[in-house]
């Protein structure tokens, strides 16, 4: 036993000597990195998320309650989020060893884990909610693993439910696409009381107990948590809304745009220019925002990165109407935003059902209904994301810049949050060469040459992970622990990729960063579930 930890912790600290010279990177994101950084800044003052503007709540409020919790008791950014993976991970394999896994599996798990290149380059450092969501996750399903363990051992689950609620909680306010979590605990929960069942103890105290724990308890946390973020925002800004992408009136103007016919039918372009042109002519209060947005060309991001060029793609123009509408002066805060939007989105059904506008029905959300029309996109989209989990772009550091390109202010709003050791605001504002860092990692090469070899075999490992799962969903044995919990976790993060798949139809395909959290939890899960389904099969020929 004292041999395994202590390889544990000779991975561990290989893992941190590695990363020692890495520093939070900073970046002038509107809608990512800076906009995370202040609306911390702004909560650690004080003042809520800031002034209301258009993109103060066009992201869930987690990673910016993080970064600031984190830094309100003196841990910065990049080590709160080191730790929580670390500790996440360890959790995970103290789970595996309880369930029965060898304890070399467990150590190839792990390595292959804390070595992912993924927590190594530019996706890991930078102010993303990824590497947040990541650590939450494992620990989510670290908390279940020994959750069903403990009940087939009938022993307590408090402290493990406990740590699977706040991870849960939190989770679900980081990622838009975290609401799929509750899947997740639905499958969880399911297995326990499958498990309870089995054993004939599910309507005895201990089996009901159990089951009012394990699942009530994450359930009520989640609640709680969104409740105290919705009266916040309604008390700093006016209206309970976490998410203006998914709630209130915006994604129903979007929609009711959305709906006019028009000569272009581009599954990219939700809201084509025509369809502008005729809204203005239709709706007069309108036409501030129409005519405040810019126009599309060869040399707008629209062009360059989804090849729409005569159109603003989706995923620009979300942005861009909202946007136009507050710097119009039309929505200086939240209630009158919802009031705006309304007023124009009832105005388009009125022209609608007046038939002064020829409509058609795709819904009341901001994402188009499923049609049969866009299986072929929805194939292409899915196996694009299919190539990248097989060979990401993970953006590795060799050695990090001397300096980022980000102004002064910003710079000192970064390490104002972060705590970040390394931005120098007079290097930054003086006409010396690049600056030279305090520290020189020896080790910094080896950063590169560990994420080619891991690159070359993770294919390799993903491919066998998902034969493997199809196989023990064909089979009609009993299943042992590791593997019922991997299945749920392999099945959940294929649902993930399908609807993932379904989103980059209309906002264009992701970049690496979206399949992060997929690829470093099939790598963590793949050693240990192959390793059962062999033994599995073995004893099947036997």
């Amino acid at each position: 036993m004292w041999a395994f930890w202590l390889a544990v912790g000779a991975l561990v600290l290989a893992k941190l000597a590695l990363v020692a010279d890495l520093s939070v990177e900073l970046v002038f994101t509107p809608h990512d990195d800076s906009l995370y950084v202040e609306r911390a800044l702004h909560l650690l003052r004080g003042e809520a998320f800031g002034p209301y503007d258009s993109r103060i709540l066009v992201k869930l409020p987690g990673i910016s309650v993080w970064l600031a919790a984190v830094r309100s008791i003196g841990i910065p950014y990049l080590l709160s989020i080191q730790l929580l993976y670390i500790a996440a991970g360890l959790y995970l394999c103290h789970g595996l060893v309880r369930a029965g896994s060898a304890r070399w599996v467990v150590l190839i798990a792990l390595a292959l884990y804390l070595f992912n290149p993924m927590t190594m380059g530019s996706l890991w450092v930078r102010v993303l909610r990824e590497p947040l969501s990541t650590g939450l996750f494992v620990a989510f399903i670290a908390g279940w693993l020994h959750i069903i363990v403990a009940v087939q051992r009938r022993a307590s689950i408090l402290g493990h439910a406990l740590i699977a609620a706040a991870t849960f909680a939190l989770a679900l306010y980081v990622r838009e696409e975290e609401k799929l979590l509750w899947l997740l605990l639905a499958g969880f929960g399911g297995a326990a009381i499958w498990i309870l069942w089995r054993q004939r103890e599910l309507l005895s105290r201990f089996g009901l107990q159990s089951v009012a724990v394990a699942i009530v308890v994450p359930v009520l946390a989640a609640l709680a948590l969104g409740w105290s973020m919705r009266a916040f925002i309604e008390y700093n800004y006016g209206a309970p809304i976490l998410h203006e992408f998914s709630e209130g009136e915006y994604p129903r103007l979007i929609a009711a745009i959305r709906s006019i016919n028009t000569q272009k039918d581009n599954r990219m372009v939700m809201v084509p220019q025509e369809a502008l042109a005729k809204v203005r002519a239709e709706v007069p209060e309108f036409g501030p925002v129409a005519n405040r947005l810019p126009r599309p060309g060869p040399w707008t991001n629209s062009c360059r990165f989804h090849g729409v060029c005569s159109e603003w793609s989706s995923g620009w123009t979300l942005f861009l109407i909202k946007d136009a509408a507050y710097y119009a002066g039309l929505t200086p805060n939240l209630p009158a935003a919802q009031t705006y939007f309304r007023s124009v989105r009832e105005a388009i059904e009125k022209a609608c059902a007046e038939r002064r506008l020829a409509c058609h029905n795709t819904g009341h959300q901001l994402l188009p209904r499923v049609e049969l029309r866009w299986t072929r996109a929805y194939v292409r989209e899915l196996l694009g994301l299919l190539k990248l989990l097989l060979r990401p772009d993970v953006a590795v550091f060799g050695n990090p810049p001397g300096v980022y390109s980000v102004s002064v202010d910003l710079g000192r709003e970064y390490q104002a949050v972060t705590m970040t050791d390394y931005f120098d605001t007079q290097w930054q504002s003086s006409a010396l060469p690049e600056a030279h860092r305090l520290l020189r990692n020896p080790l910094a090469h080896w950063r590169t040459s560990i994420a080619s070899a891991y690159l070359a075999i993770s294919p390799l490992v993903l491919v066998a992970l998902l034969a493997a799962f199809f196989y023990r969903l064909l089979s009609v044995k009993p299943v042992d622990t590791v593997t019922l919990v991997g299945s749920i976790v392999v099945g959940f993060l294929c649902l993930r990729l399908l609807v993932l798949a379904y989103l980059s139809v209309f906002i264009g395909a992701f970049e690496s960063r979206a399949i992060l959290t997929t690829f470093v939890v099939a790598l963590l899960f793949a050693v240990p579930y192959l390793a059962a389904t062999i033994t599995a099969i073995r004893r099947r020929v036997a």
